[in-house]
């Protein structure tokens, strides 16, 4: 039986955009475990000497505050650059477009909470599956992100970048948040500190959520996220435990036909379905340990988790191109446990006048994995087209030298070395000779190297170079139509270069600008018909970016991030070679301040241009450009404040496909856009009274 749901333009407009400015960082944050205790003397770091790349960025949890918070994905905004979308559900894991990658849900950007990987290779719906929504986001405290594949501690899905976010050992306030507004939206939070003693901190927290949407059939995405950690403080050294648990149902109203708005009883508008009944459910519980120790030159983190979770998704992307009886939805199910570790070991010393950290590190998963995929109407199976059990094991190892040679000369060079086993059990083998069944393994070895110049105490400049990979569905790796077909690589090779500069002047404007290119050898396309996405050729991004934050008073700050990619098959079958829905030009920026007497708020923009939608550009997914804002004041105890989404109300199209689909009064297939459509204006308020 399949699973079901358990819960029922320009850029002048820089200067009118809004959000708080991100704090430059002192130093890129290794990626695990708690923070020892130390002396005050041991943590502060000044100047900008630590970036490893013009487009490495960090944000702290002050500037996290004054996002607004509509949904999990908000989050990432943060990022310069990327953008994180939503479609099929309030549910569904989000669409990621980051350096000229339209990412799917997760394929060329990998995440991780606390140095545990979050992206789910060989997943039922989509290779790399990030999804966030267990996430609880005022416990976010940093947020350090890394772009292209230049540092050794990254191995899979980390080629468009890499996400490390931190959450909080302790707080200082316990809280309950309250917020409602538009479409039913209803969202509580609690956070408190149970005391265990002098040695301990702890945190436990839980999320409650509901919201119908815009839809005509409404979402009714219920969501419950619970949060434990306990930190015990062993001298130089700290050990942590933590259990995160989420489950989530939804409603989804899928994506629409563009031909179809207006001209079907099912779509009057852009909000109506053409299948009432997609929709899904995730649940996804995660027990980890981590221990941190720094004494002296000595630095050493490890983490140790384990993972279950289980998934289906209802979706139905062609309406009745293939059934035009029953409809074409499929069911798509993903039950999987998952188990690993990392370790890392960094050593700061001093050789005559060199400065020298020198790191090495070791990382394990396993991934036990249950896949199905159905045939399916109003969720009820009609048949099942794919039954697999599929093992997937990886081994890291990596170590990286960084150097101080010269007052203004640093070189940080890695190397990293990935296996890869995978072993796929099809219950539904085919018996006409194909393979669907077998294993199959890679080894990749991955070297990275960086220099940065820093001529005067304002400017770095930076060369960066580095390999890195995506790894490709199991079931593709060993699949063969016959025996001369080969299989898909496990490894997608990914070469990527870097140059740039970043400029810090008076302590108030930070400016960055960077140009890259990315080579990748299998590109991860989207295949409307099957619900899923398959390995094709290789592809090239060429692009830049430019970031600038400036700090106009005290309180108020500004910031503005744009890109401008082209991507490209390398091979040109006489298609016109695009990318389909590769992003061409991003823009995103805002003003935000935060008043000593209490008062918030910021305006923010975010935009994303027109692009392809097919190899052949005959159609075209439009742009759209979304105005937000928030504003608030705290009064003693008690904080109240209002976010607005898209405060123009403007009609914009949020997720867009080109895919064939026939309705039902149609002879034959027609490709044509299909789309999710953004927000309209939606208002949410919140107060949270601490104590």
């Amino acid at each position: 039986m399949v699973p079901t749901v358990r819960f029922r333009v320009t850029i002048a407009i820089l200067a009118l955009s809004g959000g708080l400015m991100r704090t430059a960082a002192a130093h890129e944050q290794p990626p695990s475990g708690p923070t020892p205790p130390q002396k005050p003397a041991e943590i502060v770091v000044s100047g900008d000497k630590g970036y490893t790349a013009a487009s490495a960025d960090e944000v702290r949890h002050r500037d996290l505050s004054l996002r607004p918070r509509v949904r999990p994905g908000d989050i990432l905004s943060v990022v310069p650059g990327l953008f994180a979308v939503q479609h099929a559900g309030g549910g569904k894991a989000n669409q990621y477009f980051l350096r000229g990658f339209d990412a799917d849900h997760g394929t060329d950007i990998a995440l991780f909470v606390d140095g545990v990987p979050i992206n789910l290779p060989s997943h039922g719906h989509g290779q790399g599956w990030l999804d966030i929504h267990f996430l609880i986001p005022e416990l976010v405290t940093t947020l350090s992100s890394s772009k292209g594949p230049y540092l050794a501690r990254y191995g899979d899905f980390a080629t468009a970048g890499a996400i490390d976010i931190r959450l909080s050992d302790h707080i200082h306030e316990s809280s309950v948040l309250v917020q409602g507004g538009s479409f039913g939206s209803a969202r509580t939070v609690f956070m408190t500190a149970p005391e265990l003693g002098d040695d301990w901190s702890t945190i436990v927290a839980g999320e409650a959520s509901t919201s119908n949407g815009p839809f005509r059939n409404p979402e009714r995405f219920r969501k419950l996220n619970v949060f434990g950690r306990a930190t015990r403080h062993l001298g130089p050294g700290a050990l942590s435990l933590t259990w995160m648990s989420y489950s989530g149902g939804w409603n989804a109203s899928g994506q629409v036909p563009l031909r179809a708005i207006g001209k079907v009883p099912e779509l009057p508008d852009e909000f109506g379905t053409m299948d009432p009944t997609e929709g899904g459910s995730t649940q996804r519980h995660q027990l980890s340990a981590s221990y941190a120790y720094r004494r002296g030159d000595d630095d050493t983190r490890a983490v140790i988790y384990a993972t279950r979770y289980n998934f289906a998704l209802f979706s139905n992307f062609t309406f009745f191109a293939r059934d035009p009886e029953n409809g074409d939805q499929i069911a798509q199910t993903d039950g999987r446990t998952v188990a690993g570790a990392h370790w890392f070991y960094r050593r700061t010393r001093a050789l005559g006048g060199l400065k020298l950290a020198s790191t090495v590190g070791f990382q394990a998963r396993h991934d036990a994995i249950q896949n199905t995929l159905h045939e399916t109407r109003a969720r009820k199976s009609l048949g099942t087209s794919v039954d697999a059990g599929v093992s997937q094991t990886s081994i890291g190892l990596y170590a990286e030298e960084d150097a101080t040679l010269l007052p203004w000369l640093r070189v940080i060079a890695g190397l990293r070395v990935d296996r890869f086993d995978v072993s796929v059990r099809d219950r539904l083998e085919r018996t006409d000779g194909a393979q669907t069944s077998g294993i199959e393994g890679a080894t990749l070895a991955s070297p990275k190297l960086s220099v940065v110049l820093s001529p005067a105490p304002f400017i770095n400049m930076f060369l960066n170079y580095g390999r890195g990979f995506h790894s490709n569905d199991a079931r593709g790796a060993v699949r063969r139509l016959d025996p001369s077909s080969p299989a898909v690589t496990l490894l997608a090779v990914a070469d990527g270069y870097e140059a740039g500069t970043r400029l810090r002047l008076l302590d108030r404007l930070d400016i960055a600008a960077a140009v890259f290119r990315l080579d990748l050898q299998s590109e991860t396309v989207w295949v409307g018909d099957e619900g899923t996405t398959e390995a094709r050729g290789p592809t090239r991004r060429i692009g830049a970016e430019l970031e600038a934050r400036v700090k106009l008073a005290n309180w108020i700050f500004a910031d503005a991030d744009a890109t401008f990619t082209k991507a490209t098959f390398v091979q040109n079958a006489g298609n016109a070679n695009a990318v389909a829905l590769a992003p061409t030009r991003t823009f995103s920026g805002g003003i935000g301040f935060k008043h000593p007497r209490g008062t918030f708020g910021s305006l923010r923009v975010r935009s994303i241009a027109a692009r392809p939608a097919t190899e052949d550009r005959a159609l075209v997914a439009d742009g759209w450009t979304v105005f937000d804002a928030s504003l608030g004041h705290r009064f003693g105890w008690l904080e109240v404040a209002a976010d607005v989404r898209n405060v123009l109300n403007t009609r914009w199209r949020e997720v867009q496909f080109a895919n064939e689909s026939r309705l039902r009064t149609e002879s034959a297939p027609v490709r044509d856009i299909h789309f999710t459509p953004g927000w309209p204006f939606t208002a949410l308020v919140r107060a949270t009274a601490y104590w």
